[in-house]
């Protein structure tokens, strides 16, 4: 159970740390101490980031009155979009925060540890180590791009000032205030706020995509080792028991995995659909400012469309990869030595492939399943909206 508890948490690791950045953790502090700091910062960051996407709403409506021309609006939503986006899964972590804790448990009950034999022991290994890589590289795709957009605005400084001997430094995002930002204070103040805000966001967005991808691969490795399992089954010369005892606890294992995969759905789907909703709109809107507004060297921008590339892409391969294991456990079945037990063993066996075809999907609040062919079709809805706003861009 130790050993099952270190690598689990080993594997999210990366989530936890970004998790304790924005005051939440599934164990509860020790000391009242610990426990008052995390409340203050998770008030500080829940608070930021409402207003910083309540200022970028107000911002846009101001422009949208005063100038509602295609290059002035749209740089405005793909920041937004991922302010709203930040705002959606925070809210679910931290009002599931206990039903993760309870899923994290379970998931340690059911984790494959040694003796595990040379095939187990190679698919729990590569499953590891692909999520481990793609992990770090969103958590770096994404804390460099956030990074970018913080400091552009000092070397814009930079430059003007090597340029022209002369220049103001700007600010991180285009957000409304209600006093003058110019000031010499008030410049200072708002621009440690805009960074405060932007890191915040991006914590609180690769937490929840870490905790979702890790969940969703354990999910996915568990169900191939079940597989392996059952190509083995009857291979070997056993009794009718022991062969019967072994078909019923691959059953319960199966069951087991399906009510996981549906409680693990229940607490990502409301956020799956703001996020399906959304990314369409990000994509677009970053595509337009790279392609027709920003100039080569500007690389937050590209790092943005990177991540929410990455972000979207992964959501959408962990869930089409628990479908199809799902689904190549009756083939599993269908390949295993049934032939060879008993015809109260292959009814047991038949019930396994029956419910096996049956698809296990994580959903957008039942909206939509969540596939790669989601993917493709949030692709392609983000050309489509680029091919409507470089239409009405060209006509003005």
């Amino acid at each position: 159970m130790e050993q099952a508890k270190s690598e689990i948490d080993g594997s999210l690791v990366l989530s936890s740390f970004c998790m304790k950045r924005i005051g939440l953790s599934f164990e509860s502090p020790k000391e009242f101490s610990s426990l008052l700091r995390q409340k203050i910062m998770f008030l500080l960051s829940f608070s930021g980031i409402c207003y910083h996407v309540f200022s970028e709403i107000v911002y846009i409506g101001l422009t949208l009155t005063n100038s509602p021309r295609v290059e002035d609006v749209v740089p405005l939503f793909h920041t937004f979009g991922y302010g709203a986006l930040s705002i959606a899964k925070v809210l679910s972590l931290w009002y599931k925060k206990d039903i993760f804790s309870q899923l994290l448990k379970e998931l340690s009950e059911i984790w494959p540890t040694i003796p595990l034999d040379e095939d187990a022991q190679s698919i729990k290994t590569r499953s590891l180590s692909a999520l481990h890589v793609t992990q770090r590289w969103y958590f770096a795709t994404n804390v460099l791009g956030v990074w970018f957009y913080n400091v552009t605005p000092i070397v814009k400084y930079m430059y003007r000032w090597l340029k022209e001997g002369d220049g103001q430094i700007g600010f991180v995002w285009v957000s409304w205030y209600p006093f003058d930002k110019n000031g010499t204070v008030a410049h200072i103040a708002v621009y440690i706020f805009e960074i405060f805000a932007g890191q915040t966001c991006v914590w609180i967005m690769v937490s929840t995509d870490l905790l979702f991808s890790g969940m969703a691969s354990h999910i996915s490795m568990l169900l191939k080792l079940l597989q392996r399992r059952l190509q083995c089954f009857g291979t070997t010369p056993q009794t009718d028991d022991v062969n019967y005892q072994e078909i019923i606890a691959i059953i319960k294992l199966h069951q087991r995995l399906i009510r996981y995969c549906n409680d693990l759905e229940g607490v990502f789907s409301f956020s799956n659909l703001v996020n399906v909703v959304l990314s369409s709109m990000n994509i677009c809107c970053v595509v337009f400012v790279i392609m027709l507004l920003e100039p080569l060297p500007a690389l937050s921008s590209k790092l943005f469309l990177v991540s929410a590339l990455i972000q979207i892409g992964m959501l959408c391969w962990y869930a089409d990869d628990i479908f199809h294991a799902n689904g190549d456990v009756a083939t599993a079945a269908f390949n295993s030595g049934w032939y060879r037990t008993s015809p109260k063993c292959r009814r047991s066996l038949l019930f396994l492939i029956r419910r096996a075809q049956k698809p296990i999907a994580f959903t957008a609040m039942n909206f939509t399943n969540i596939s790669l062919a989601t993917y493709s079709a949030i692709l392609t809805r983000s050309y489509s909206y680029f091919a409507l706003l470089y239409t009405m861009y060209r006509e003005n």
